[in-house]
């Protein structure tokens, strides 16, 4: 299996044998702190890649459709560009990494959690107000902070 991995999955994860090639973005090396984590990383044949410009706008498109762009870091969207454009499936327990993949029809596993089952996108809503939105961090018409709930979910398979 050709695995792309974020950051959380060289922390956690101890046995990479199973996999037959293993690669992860820059971004997620310069977010490894620890030394145990470290000392993995050097013993690793990992693979650095980066991914194109365009791949990673087709998924922040698709992350804003999903409504988890704003949940989704800078170095998970090059994760998912990466695992899109070579075909690798994604190690990670994050489910906006999991939900965005699920769209665009690219392979994920949970490391800890059990996968997501079922796909989302969301909808901003004022708990205040009772009025749903689109985007946008605040109520336009009380103020009051906006909360993210399901807007329509599908049943994976």
């Amino acid at each position: 299996m050709r695995v792309v991995l974020d950051t959380s999955s060289l922390i956690y994860l101890n046995d990479f044998r199973g996999f037959d090639e293993i690669f992860t973005v820059n971004s997620v090396i310069r977010e490894v702190k620890d030394k145990v984590t470290l000392l993995k990383l050097a013993s690793l044949r990992l693979k650095i890649i980066e991914p194109k410009s365009e791949t990673i706008k087709e998924i922040e498109n698709t992350a804003r459709e999903t409504m988890d762009f704003e949940k989704l870091s800078r170095t998970d969207i090059e994760v998912l560009a990466s695992a899109k454009e070579n075909n690798c499936t994604i190690i990670s327990d994050d489910r906006n990494i999991q939900n965005v993949a699920e769209k665009l029809g690219i392979g994920y596993v949970s490391i800890f959690n059990k996968k997501i089952t079922k796909l989302i996108t969301w909808k901003k809503y004022c708990n205040s107000c009772k009025k749903y939105f689109a985007e946008g961090k605040d109520c336009s018409i009380c103020g009051e902070k906006l909360s993210r709930v399901p807007e329509a979910s599908i049943e994976i398979k």
